[in-house]
């Protein structure tokens, strides 16, 4: 990130230290020629509203964040309606539950679904509501492109190479939707889903799958009742369980009560679902305090399945090794996000990283991360399933420290626990795209950011 430079800010126990700070980090808002322009590349339609102050129709406007109705060019105008607005606004609660401490938990929620089985219901049907998006006013829907539609000419000019263009398909492919239809009673109150404890209000977000050991895989009983692959397998039938996770936010999945009704969508990427494998949360893994991270095991009803995950890791592998160094350390300055936006088809979205702080700091998370790091280190060397163990406890009980990147990249409802592809990582001197999930939106800074564990000696610091 050459554009860029590091502050040099002293290191306050326990406070934020910005390392890399991108110049003229406010983009403007995006013009209505270029509005079109994307929506010619397959973007969502926009929504357009009227501003309640003043009139004006636009495409993205202000929400008020109590009732989420009133829509409004900017503060100005929203400041001067108040007198008149105030007497009518009255707080959404499912519009406002993710809107919490000045971020939007980015979780697209349904109506009540009684029964598992969705063979009855068109999902996309209830998801598509981008007229009561939280996210007007800080973003457009026409930024998230189709897979099918995204070209070169999507990329910046520095990054708009075939070699590129060819390593982001081929990371889409890692895209799940994750969709949860069930709120645990054991969340806790000021949970930003809380108010739905108990209930089958579901939600959708995202998540990227991970396949180790591609033959260490074996047959038992499928344990989910109700299973839809009953109809064509039998009653009783068989699934193959193996080193395949998804990974997406622990604020997406809380326990094993939110598991056992949680559903992943693998390959949703058109309307016509031609190609989706629907499978089912089976097991959760540790999960990252520090940085929102959790991961699941999921069933796999197709041995073609999993001959398909493991040719599209090694096409992944080939597309990677044709970029070059001068390109890798090119895409450090942008934070590419492949998700599924208001749980409809794969979408990818363009934005720029604007600054990279370290959070968390002291004495005794620096180390943690030392010994988290070395356990690391030990599994990686011995591939030994204790030391695998070993190494993710510690990752779920220790307190580290964390880098936290800000990135101006478009996300909504739905993206959370997107991939977010993050070229800033570089390891005995080659520099390689780094992979984290998508967190959340700040309201304040009106950026997204992402949150990555310090293991170790890795560092962001001298590769930016």
């Amino acid at each position: 990130m050459e554009s860029g430079k590091p502050a040099l800010v002293s290191r306050l126990p326990g406070q934020p230290v910005v390392i890399y700070e991108a110049k003229g980090a406010k983009r403007a808002p995006p013009t209505e020629a270029e509005l079109r322009r994307l929506l010619r590349y397959g973007g969502y339609l926009p929504v357009q509203h009227d501003c309640a102050c003043c009139g004006k129709s636009w495409f993205s406007m202000r929400s008020c964040t109590r009732c989420w109705r009133a829509k409004y060019c900017n503060s100005s105008c929203q400041q001067s309606d108040w007198e008149v607005h105030r007497r009518m606004c009255r707080e959404d609660a499912t519009r406002s539950q993710c809107f919490k401490g000045g971020r939007i938990l980015e979780l697209e929620i349904l109506p009540t679904i009684e029964t598992l089985n969705q063979t009855q219901i068109n999902e996309d049907a209830l998801f598509l509501d981008l007229d009561k998006c939280p996210k007007h006013g800080h973003n457009n829907h026409s930024a998230f492109l189709g897979v099918s539609q995204f070209k070169s000419g999507h990329l910046p000019a520095t990054i708009r190479y075939d070699e590129v263009l060819n390593y982001i398909l081929a990371q889409s492919k890692t895209t799940v939707r994750v969709l949860v239809k069930w709120t645990s009673t054991n969340r806790p109150e000021g949970d930003a889903c809380a108010r739905f404890r108990g209930t089958r209000q579901a939600r959708t977000a995202s998540g990227t799958y991970v396949l180790d050991n591609y033959n260490d895989f074996r047959q038992r009983k499928c344990p989910v009742e109700n299973c839809h692959r009953s109809r064509d397998l039998g009653a009783s039938h068989d699934i193959f369980e193996g080193d395949l996770k998804i990974f997406t936010n622990k604020h997406v999945i809380y326990d094993d009560d939110e598991l056992r009704q949680t559903v992943v969508d693998f390959f949703y990427d058109s309307g016509d679902r031609f190609g989706v494998f629907r499978e089912y949360g089976i097991k959760l893994f540790y999960t990252k305090p520090s940085s929102d991270e959790t991961f699941l095991r999921v069933t796999v009803h197709d041995a073609h399945l999993l001959l398909q995950l493991k040719q599209l890791d090694l096409d992944r592998a080939v597309a990677f090794k044709k970029l070059t160094q001068p390109m890798l350390r090119a895409m450090s300055a942008f934070a590419i996000v492949i998700s599924h936006p208001h749980g409809l088809p794969k979408r990818i979205s363009v934005g720029r990283v604007v600054r990279v702080t370290e959070e968390n700091l002291s004495g005794e998370t620096r180390a943690n991360a030392k010994v988290a790091g070395d356990l690391e280190k030990k599994w990686f060397e011995t591939k030994n399933e204790a030391d695998y163990a070993a190494f993710m406890e510690a990752l779920g009980r220790l307190n580290l420290p964390v880098y936290k990147v800000w990135y101006d990249t478009a996300t909504c409802q739905g993206s959370s626990g997107a991939p977010v592809l993050f070229g800033a990582r570089q390891t005995a001197g080659v520099w390689g795209p780094y992979i984290a999930n998508h967190m959340a939106y700040d309201i304040d800074e009106k950026l997204n950011y992402f949150k990555v564990v310090m293991l170790g000696n890795k560092a962001f610091t001298n590769q930016l």
